[in-house]
């Protein structure tokens, strides 16, 4: 599956942001440098997340950014869709694109299903549900090693 560049930082953007929150506000490069993002590229999405609300964003000495609500009250499917407005597999351009589902079309209706199955996955999925995945895959690494 294709994941657009703009959600997967976004993403590590707000995961960042979940867990070092106690630090106050975290400045854009500090983001940037932690999940190797263009800095510039990721003050764009930063813009975005902000005008959803997810973020809020201060300027200035001691500025950064902070979520606006915990992270268990965000979900990956609402941060995905504020960046790239599609939210699954993308447009297929063939004639089963769901652009073109009609009556009868079965792989229109396949990739229909995938979609919905995708958007319920991450309609339920959290920030706080991503950073407990990536503690516990890093703490796997580490005892694995």
């Amino acid at each position: 599956m294709n994941v657009p560049a703009k959600s997967e930082y976004g993403l590590q953007a707000l995961m960042h942001l979940a867990e070092h929150g106690a630090q106050g506000l975290i400045p854009a490069r500090e983001i940037a440098a932690s999940g190797g993002i263009p800095v510039k590229y990721l003050e764009q999405i930063l813009k975005h997340l902000g005008d959803g609300g997810l973020v809020e964003g201060h300027v200035g000495a001691g500025g950064g950014y902070r979520l606006t609500r915990p992270a268990r009250f965000i979900t990956a499917g609402e941060a995905i869709r504020l960046l790239d407005e599609r939210l699954g597999l993308g447009e297929t351009g063939g004639p089963g694109s769901r652009k073109s589902v009609l009556p009868g079309d079965a792989l229109g209706q396949l990739w229909a299903r995938v979609e919905e199955g995708i958007q319920a996955v991450v309609d339920v999925v959290t920030i706080a549900d991503l950073c407990a995945w990536r503690r516990e895959a890093r703490e796997t690494a580490r005892t694995a090693s």
